[in-house]
């Protein structure tokens, strides 16, 4: 049931057939478990629902399309269906350690499927970052959260899941197809989800520490990659850099020039962002509460967004934050961050207990991993990830790990 619900999430590429098979599973699971939520849990649920009921509530005073209102209805009621389903699924699986394992061999199962791919289906005639990852996939988040688990079962003899020799070559199948996708987000999530399992990202002495390296560490990099004469046309490590290089005004730069479609192209994240913060603007009433499910943000010209021809109104945004604050307004905001701050503080709460600790730090570095990825690619909304999967198998592994303490 677990890798089918992973499986549903990636191969059905339709977000309409998805969900509504999710859904039929999500239902299926809570039948067979009777429903049975910790109430902690129960509660954090919540929040997101709260999201979709503004959005709702809002969409009724602005009328939009039907059609638009039923997608944005599906953008956000798809997290708290894949949490269910991850909660669930977990809830039906006795042993932790068989999750975890799973887990580990379907990253492994997606690393040798893309590896295989790359060698087969890339051009080797027209080589580049952007060649490669059209042609064999942008990113894999199993991959990334396979190898936190296995660098975390190396650190703590108590998580332990194989042995050493197993360990290494699992991890480097998947460090292979890591480094294959060329993907900003998957290497700084990585980044982050290993220093959160290990509890490294809490705000004292050790953690401290460890950023304070992470600081010193991306201010080195930005000053070399600043001072170095990279093209965006060049070889295939060129072009990564150049990636990298451009990725803060990507998010944060939203002045641009409209002709330049190689400028736009590098700060199209800022860009959407400006367009639905000047669809705010025309009426800054719905800063409150937003312009509701259904509300589409005009781009100001027809953007080659799409196979079937150009777009000028788009219903989701890259950056989450903006998205949110979009449809469901300050109240949605607050009630989205409220979510992801509640989910990064189970790793301050003290316990004697090593298994609720991890357990714990592995629900922190999901949300740190949220916070982040909410930035660049929706976050939570992400029609796309699993990490709603993984949010709620983590959930029921610290309330039933704390239970039975």
């Amino acid at each position: 049931m677990l890798i089918l619900s992973f499986f549903a999430q990636r191969v059905i590429s339709s977000i309409e057939v998805n969900t509504i098979i999710l859904s039929l599973f999500a239902f299926f699971l809570i039948l067979i478990n009777k429903g049975k939520f910790f109430k902690q849990d129960f509660e954090l649920l919540f929040l997101p629902i709260l999201l979709i009921v503004i959005g709702v509530f809002t969409a009724v005073f602005n009328k939009p399309d039907t059609y638009d209102l039923i997608r944005d209805l599906i953008y956000f009621s798809k997290p708290v269906i894949l949490i269910l389903t991850g909660y669930f699924v977990a809830r039906s699986i006795v042993d932790w350690k068989t999750i975890f394992k799973t887990i580990i061999y379907l990253g492994v199962f997606y690393a040798v499927y893309h590896i295989s791919h790359t060698i087969i289906f890339t051009d080797y005639s027209n080589l580049s970052v952007s060649s490669i990852r059209n042609t064999n996939g942008l990113s894999n988040i199993v991959i990334i959260f396979a190898i936190a688990l296995l660098i975390l079962s190396r650190r703590i003899t108590y998580f332990k899941l194989f042995s050493k020799s197993k360990t290494n070559s699992l991890l480097f199948i998947l460090s292979i197809s890591f480094i294959l996708y060329f993907s900003r987000t998957m290497f700084l999530g990585l980044l982050f989800l290993i220093l959160g399992f290990l509890n490294y990202l809490k705000l004292n002495k050790k953690g401290l520490k460890y950023l304070t390296l992470l600081i010193i560490f991306f201010s080195s990099l930005y000053i070399y990659l600043f001072n170095a004469n990279i093209s965006r046309k060049g070889g295939t490590l060129e072009t990564f850099l150049y990636k990298l290089k451009v990725a803060p005004s990507e998010i944060f730069s939203p002045k641009l020039n409209l002709k330049n479609h190689a400028q736009l192209w590098d700060h199209w994240r800022a860009y959407e962002a400006y367009c639905a913060i000047q669809g705010l603007n025309e009426k800054p009433s719905t800063y409150i509460n937003g312009k509701g499910f259904g509300a589409l943000v005009d781009l100001k010209f027809p953007a080659p967004l799409s196979k079937e021809g150009n777009i000028r109104y788009i219903p989701i945004l890259h950056n989450g934050y903006v998205y949110i604050l979009y449809k469901t307004g300050i109240l949605g905001l607050l009630t989205y961050l409220y979510f992801l701050f509640f989910l990064y503080y189970q790793s301050y709460i003290k316990t004697k207990s090593i298994k609720v600790r991890t357990f714990r730090n592995l629900v922190s570095a999901t949300a740190v991993y949220l916070i982040f990825s909410s930035l660049i690619i929706v976050g939570l909304y992400n029609p796309d990830e699993e990490i709603a999967l993984f949010l709620g198998i983590f959930l029921y592994l610290k309330s039933n790990a704390i239970k039975k303490i």
